[in-house]
């Protein structure tokens, strides 16, 4: 692993068990990350976005079987030595103890499941620092304030003593946060932070991660599948359909210059309001059925632009420039050339001069 990536992920293949019969769900993903940087995975639900994510937190159901893979994860222990490890070789009890919460953490996007209804804000905020550092209850009380604070929150004492039930969803997602930065994490992932809020709030949040990991030097991943999300946080992109990675890039790269079908579609499906177009687009069809094994591209059955090639053999990914890469077959040199969809270049255009 290179020296500034502190994190990579490679092959990783995961199978479910369930009484249907397997789920094939993760079929070879590769993620990598480096220091301060912001990756973002998109896809429709039930791509394979949060299980990637728990399998790197150690927090795989129990009828899940990893078939291959690693997780690099590359951290700096107390005495400023730097570690590296890889997370699947590691047991649940031991990614407990020096990784979860301590190194990587993460944030739900519901926080009132995140939170424990029984117990006061204070408390679940100072629970981990002292069983991860051997803290003192005064000292934890201490730093637990500050986490308030520097999370925008007001009259902290009082709020330290209250239950989640006695907060607004904005603070329950700001207390969330504040557990998840207590024990001065490398990594922060963040699973859908602000579906769960209304807009002027998401908004808000977005803007005190931001703020977060430039102070702090975080590195984050953000799943999502909202590409309004996306535009304001990430360098990187990439784009997740049926347990693959079917497109990664810059962010530039992946809203300006997209290569694969789907992310076309994905695109296309954005609200905008100069469209020409009355209905919202829709990719036509549904996600494959993983249950049973895939043939093929996964997205042949529902994209339009679907060669002979596709029913045969899954793609490879096509390199397009240094970090943009692409898993279709269009990118083959022997395929027909095909353009995107003229509405899409379109607005394209359009967010180019919005962002200029």
């Amino acid at each position: 692993m290179d020296k500034e990536k502190i994190l990579n992920i490679e092959n990783l293949d995961i199978t479910f068990h369930t009484n249907a019969g397997d789920i094939h769900a993760i079929r070879g993903v590769n993620i990598d990350l480096e220091k301060g940087e912001t990756v973002a995975i998109v896809g429709e639900s039930g791509s394979g976005k949060s299980v990637s994510m728990k399998a790197v937190m150690g927090l795989l159901a129990s009828n899940a079987t990893v078939n291959g893979g690693k997780i690099e994860f590359r951290y700096t222990h107390d005495d400023g030595t730097e570690a590296e490890i890889d997370i699947l070789q590691k047991d649940r009890a031991w990614i407990r103890k020096h990784i979860n919460g301590k190194r990587i953490a993460m944030i739900f996007q519901d926080p009132m499941t995140s939170l424990d209804p029984t117990m006061t804000i204070g408390r679940q905020i100072t629970e981990g620092i002292i069983w991860h550092y051997g803290t003192s209850k005064a000292d934890a009380w201490k730093k637990a304030v500050e986490l308030l604070t520097e999370v925008g929150i007001t009259d902290v004492e009082k709020r330290m003593k209250q239950y989640p039930h006695q907060l607004s969803g904005g603070m329950r997602q700001r207390v969330v946060i504040a557990i998840a930065l207590a024990c001065d994490p490398e990594l922060l992932i963040c699973d859908e932070p602000t579906t769960a809020l209304d807009v002027t709030i998401q908004a808000k949040i977005l803007e005190l991660i931001m703020r977060v990991q430039k102070e702090r030097g975080l590195s984050v991943i953000y799943i999502t599948h909202d590409l309004g999300v996306v535009a304001k946080v990430a360098d990187y992109i990439d784009v997740m359909y049926a347990g693959k990675i079917v497109e990664k890039g810059t962010a530039d790269e992946i809203f300006y210059d997209p290569r694969h079908p789907y992310t076309w579609g994905l695109l296309s499906a954005m609200p905008d309001l100069k469209t020409d177009d009355s209905r919202l687009y829709t990719i036509p069809g549904s996600p494959p059925n993983l249950l049973h094994e895939v043939r093929g591209d996964a997205f042949a059955a529902r994209n339009i632009y679907a060669l002979k090639a596709d029913e045969i053999a899954d793609p490879p990914m096509f390199q397009i420039s240094k970090n943009h890469f692409a898993s279709t077959w269009l990118l083959d040199p022997r395929a027909p050339r095909v353009e995107m969809p003229a509405e899409l270049k379109a607005r394209i255009e359009r967010m180019k001069k919005e962002a200029e």
